[in-house]
C-alpha cells in the first residue's frame, strides 16, 4: 500500500513540475509589422502611415519577455506574476502573462493621463516561426478596439 501511494505521489509531482515549467515557442527576434496583412482596427490614414514603420525587438528567456519598441521598452514575467512598466508620457501598466498551449496570453491594465485601459493580447507563431500574430482587444472609456497584427521575422 505504501509503495502504491509513493508511486502515485511521485507521478503527481512529475506531472505538476512538467506543467508548471511549460514554455512555449521562442518569440525572440526582430519583427516588422506587415500592414497589408494586419487589421489595426483604425481607419485613420496618418495612423496607418505610422504603423508601416513598427518594428519590435523581442528577447525571451525562460522567465522574461522583453520588447523594445519606439514607444518604450517593456519587460514582462512569463510565470504569471505581475510586471509593472512605465508608459511614455507618464503612467504605468501592470501585466500578467501566461502560456495557453503555444500561445502567450497577457492581460494588461494601464493608466496614463487619467485614462484607464485594459487589454488582452494573444501572441502566437506560425508553424515555420517566420510570422507572429498578435490579437489585441483593448477596452477604454471610449469603447473597445480589436486588432489583428501580423509581424514578419527579419
Amino acid at each position: 500500500m505504501k509503495k502504491a501511494l509513493f508511486l502515485v505521489l511521485t507521478f503527481a509531482i512529475v506531472i505538476f513540475c512538467s506543467v508548471s515549467a511549460h514554455t512555449g515557442p521562442d518569440f525572440s527576434g526582430t519583427w516588422a509589422l506587415d500592414v497589408n496583412k494586419s487589421d489595426a482596427g483604425i481607419k485613420n490614414p496618418a495612423a496607418e502611415a505610422k504603423m508601416q514603420k513598427v518594428v519590435l525587438v523581442i528577447k525571451q528567456t525562460a522567465t522574461k519577455l522583453t520588447i523594445q519598441r519606439s514607444t518604450g521598452d517593456v519587460a514582462d514575467n512569463l510565470d504569471g506574476s505581475e510586471s509593472v512598466n512605465s508608459l511614455p508620457g507618464g503612467g504605468q501598466s501592470k501585466t500578467k502573462m501566461r502560456w495557453a498551449g503555444d500561445a502567450l496570453v497577457s492581460k494588461t491594465t494601464s493608466n496614463s493621463g487619467g485614462m484607464e485601459a485594459t487589454s488582452t493580447d494573444v501572441r502566437s507563431l506560425s508553424a515555420n516561426g517566420k510570422e507572429m500574430m498578435l490579437k489585441v482587444s483593448t477596452k477604454m472609456p471610449s469603447g473597445e478596439r480589436k486588432q489583428t497584427l501580423i509581424y514578419n521575422k527579419q
